[in-house]
């Protein structure tokens, strides 16, 4: 008994020094970014190196924003995000709903194939899609582009959903069609509120996804009218040389929105994220 109070201790700085090195691990790239950020070309790579800049300026996010496409290209990605995780939630909420409350043969199977979807290489769906878009002429449009991203954000809010849904009894439906409502009604008032943190959730996913995505917007767009800011990126980079200033810069402004939207809806993801995780 007496060793394993002494143990005690041990066991919890043990664990706290993992979570530190975890810490450490997940952040040094950011922090290595954003300081990046803010040095002189000719601070980069000097010798000795140092995390912080001598000299602290702004050039780089003035280039970013004044000698690049990428603000045009952040408003593509804002554009795409908002219809993926639109289209995402509409179309997986009716078929998460159908899955979780219509009893029918395969209902669970096709749910499970459903959730296959996530695990293929979006390489492998590459060239269907790029077909499927170029017959709908598409290419190189904001609405083919996120017609695309559908295809990674579909299948696992799909399931997330169905999830959420299957979590909430059905007697509250069927309470509300006995006091005169119908199905409609009650899915309006009493299946989306109670799943709206899962909603939102969702939809943030989506929007996440379709936001850092780069093989499907490298390949189906090929102007600055449709290229989203994962795509734009690469114009700070040439044959023989990088702007890693301005590269990093374009990394933090991509990544603040993000850090913004997160700090924001953090309840409503872990929430969406936990809720109905037991219920098979």
């Amino acid at each position: 008994m007496k060793n394993r109070a002494l143990a005690r201790p041990f066991a919890v700085i043990g664990v706290w020094f993992i979570l530190a090195l975890i810490l450490v691990w997940s952040l040094a790239p950011v922090v290595v970014m954003v300081f990046t950020s803010f040095k002189p070309r000719d601070e980069i790579f000097q010798v000795p190196t140092r995390l912080l800049p001598d000299v602290w300026t702004w050039d780089n996010f003035v280039t970013v924003f004044t000698a690049s496409n990428m603000p045009g290209a952040l408003l593509n990605s804002i554009v795409v995000g908002l219809l993926v995780a639109a289209a995402t939630l509409i179309f997986c909420f009716s078929a998460g709903y159908a899955l979780a409350r219509f009893k029918f043969r395969g209902a669970r199977p096709m749910a499970l194939f459903i959730l296959l979807g996530q695990v293929v290489p979006l390489t492998v769906v590459l060239l269907p899609l790029y077909q499927i878009v170029s017959s709908m002429q598409l290419l190189d449009t904001t609405i083919g582009l996120a017609f695309a991203h559908l295809a990674i954000t579909v299948p696992l809010v799909t399931w997330m959903v169905r999830n959420q849904i299957a979590a909430i009894p059905v007697d509250l439906e069927e309470a509300a069609q006995i006091d005169g409502g119908s199905r409609f009604d009650a899915v309006t008032y009493i299946t989306l509120p109670i799943c709206a943190p899962g909603l939102v959730a969702a939809g943030m996913f989506a929007f996440l996804q379709s936001w850092h995505e780069f093989l499907f917007a490298s390949v189906m767009t090929s102007s600055t009218a449709a290229r989203t800011a994962p795509v734009a990126l690469t114009e700070f980079a040439n044959e023989f040389s990088v702007d890693w200033g301005a590269t990093m810069a374009a990394s933090v402004v991509l990544t603040v929105p993000l850090v913004i939207a997160f700090i924001a809806l953090q309840r409503y993801f872990v929430g969406g994220l936990t809720g109905g995780a037991v219920k098979g």
